[in-house]
């Protein structure tokens, strides 16, 4: 394959990056303790706020553009997950300390700090994957998903 045919984006890449591109004009960062009240929350942002942002941290942001390049469709989401396609994979200071969380997708890593697709070098720029999370296992993803729900609905957030 000659360079110019390497560059060029197919058709898939297109629509991937104009779901997030549209993503990020309405993206507004906030911390899960100053939203829920709770230290970790993971949770699809499925609307804007009063103010016509989308609002949430990393693993929301990670999370919801998945759902977006999965046509919104819950059980695409879980397959691209359970297949391992997709992950959400943590990264931090570290590989054994974890403070963010990043989206694989097909290859490709994409965070709220890059806020494009690229290589993995592209994240490590920033962060160390860790050495157990950071290949994004979707038990991992339904875990934390699971007790935040439980923890927001305790405490009516």
């Amino acid at each position: 394959m000659d360079k110019g045919a390497k560059e060029m984006k197919t058709a898939e890449e297109y629509a991937r990056d104009k779901i997030v591109s549209s993503f990020n004009s309405k993206w507004k960062y906030r911390y899960d303790k100053e939203q829920y009240g709770m230290n970790d929350a993971w949770k699809i942002i499925y609307s804007e706020d009063e103010n016509g942002k989308l609002v949430g941290d990393c693993e929301d942001y990670a999370l919801t553009i998945l759902w977006r390049l999965c046509g919104e469709s819950h059980l695409k989401m879980w397959w691209m997950l359970l297949t391992h396609q997709a992950g959400i994979c943590l990264v931090g200071p570290s590989k054994w300390k974890v403070s963010h969380a990043v989206l694989r997708y097909k290859g490709e890593y994409v965070d709220n700090w890059t806020k494009n697709f690229g290589g993995k070098e592209a994240i490590e720029k920033n962060h160390t994957f860790h050495a157990i999370w950071g290949y994004g296992f979707a038990y991992q993803a339904a875990s934390k998903m699971i007790v935040s729900k439980i923890v927001r609905t305790v405490k009516g957030k």
